[in-house]
């Protein structure tokens, strides 16, 4: 080898030595970047899975609450000589209670599924992407449908309550 091909080589390899750093620090930006993405991911996932708990639980509490109160009311009425009419609207708005801890209840159970179908997606390989896609669908599936119960839950809330009031408010008349 004479001094301009070692002189050329030499460039050549410095060039490499760039090219090859230049990715090295890319690579590294982008696997800092995915990290990044993956625990903000997470860290959103658990925050709403958190808020998610709390609604049910709160439909659960008021729901059940209210069942009680009612049931507790409407025995010592029952005792008392309180007209049947306003009974039986009271035991109407009972029942939209014990329905509503029944549709909370339901969504605790399908939250659980979801939580497992959520298992089966983590360990579902990527490549089979038809598989997954099937895990996914079912995961969201049955996250709506536990949003729509507790949903539920609260609306049968609001109308047993409406109802009892109204029942008290035409018993006053």
């Amino acid at each position: 080898m004479d001094d301009d091909s070692l002189e050329k080589w030499k460039v050549e390899m410095e060039r490499y030595k760039c090219e090859l750093e230049k990715w090295k620090t890319q690579s590294l930006l982008n696997l800092e970047t995915w990290k990044t993405e993956i625990h903000h991911s997470a860290v959103v996932y658990q925050e709403v899975n958190m808020q998610g708990q709390a609604a049910m639980k709160a439909a659960l509490l008021i729901n059940g609450g209210a069942s009680v109160a009612m049931l507790a009311f409407i025995g010592t009425a029952m005792n008392n000589g309180t007209d049947n009419s306003l009974l039986l609207k009271l035991c109407s708005s009972m029942r939209m209670f014990t329905v509503g801890v029944l549709s909370v209840a339901f969504a605790c159970g399908v939250t659980y599924l979801a939580g497992l179908v959520n298992g089966a997606v983590v360990d579902t390989e990527q490549s089979d992407k038809r598989k997954l896609n099937r895990w996914l669908k079912l995961w969201w599936i049955l996250n709506t449908i536990a949003i729509i119960l507790v949903v539920v839950g609260y609306v049968l809330f609001i109308i047993g309550s409406l109802n009892a009031c109204c029942a008290f408010t035409n018993s006053l008349l």
